[in-house]
């Protein structure tokens, strides 16, 4: 509802409480108010809330298509670059990794996510110094890293 169709509610409701109030109980003018004001007031949170609890039947958003999903050939090209590229490497792809590693194990500074992790992939993830180490070795870090997630 409305704000100018809440308030106007209320306002009517308020008013029929007040006209009631004062001319079929004789009630005074000071607590004519008194008891018409609540009642207006409750009566504009009522309708302010009442949209609140509807139903919302706007259809679930789309689940993510294979064009929006990385290809294994693109990933692939990319740490090619990346063993040509040291910075590459510790600019783009082991940022990324660490996000994923943080979201599977959260800190990786501590002694837990050290040992979930293993040696090889946290010193890659968390070391300064760390290169990307050999096609082999790399995609048994990712395994790892994979079972984790």
């Amino acid at each position: 509802m409305s704000i100018l169709r809440a308030a106007l509610l209320a306002a009517v409701v308020a008013v029929a409480t007040g006209v009631t109030a004062y001319v079929g109980m004789n009630v005074p003018t000071f607590w004519t108010v008194l008891i018409a004001l609540p009642a207006g007031a409750v009566t504009l949170a009522g309708a302010l809330a009442s949209g609140t609890f509807d139903a919302d039947w706007t259809p679930a958003p789309d689940l993510p298509t294979a064009s929006v999903s990385l290809h294994a050939s693109f990933l692939t090209e990319r740490l090619e670059r990346s063993t040509m590229d040291e910075y590459r490497f510790t600019a783009r792809v082991r940022p990324r990794l660490r996000r994923i590693a943080e979201a599977a194990v959260g800190d990786l500074n501590t002694p837990a996510a050290k040992e979930k992790l293993g040696p090889e992939l946290h010193r890659l993830l968390t070391a300064a110094d760390a290169q990307l180490p050999p096609p082999k070795t790399f995609a048994a870090l990712m395994r790892r890293l994979e079972e984790l997630c």
